[in-house]
């Protein structure tokens, strides 16, 4: 499953800013996976005040906000090219999301996490047959 954490501050939810992270970040995996990968998608957010950031040294000056893909890292392989199209489309998620504002300093980190370090219902996949 991929799992996508959105950290920002928290004074960037609103109420409405949830639903809209929600469509554009599950739309840019389906962009690159299909729709078979829609309701593998899971989402949370991390929403930190802004004088619990620090940024060179200065609290309380938020970053853009950062996105976190985990998935098993096999799926990183099902497309030849999802790595920058996951980079790209996630980063045009969160700027539709919340503003071109951010676009220029917004993280996407892709982990691929082996088989045998990934679990689901208590079974190892490297174990699954």
């Amino acid at each position: 499953m991929p799992h996508c954490t959105v950290t920002l501050a928290e004074e960037l939810l609103d109420g409405t800013a949830e639903q809209r992270l929600v469509d554009t970040l599950t739309d840019a995996v389906v962009s690159v996976y299909g729709d078979w990968a829609r309701p593998l998608v899971v989402i949370s957010f991390q929403a930190v005040p802004t004088a619990r950031f620090a940024v060179g040294g200065r609290l309380g000056a938020a970053p853009a906000p950062a996105v976190r893909l985990e998935s098993r890292a096999g799926i990183y392989e099902l497309v030849p090219d999802a790595a920058p199209r996951l980079a790209a489309g996630l980063t045009d998620a969160v700027v539709a999301a919340l503003g071109e504002r951010f676009r220029p300093d917004i993280a996407v980190t892709l982990v691929g996490v082996a088989d045998d370090r990934s679990a689901v219902g208590g079974t190892l996949f490297a174990d699954q047959s």
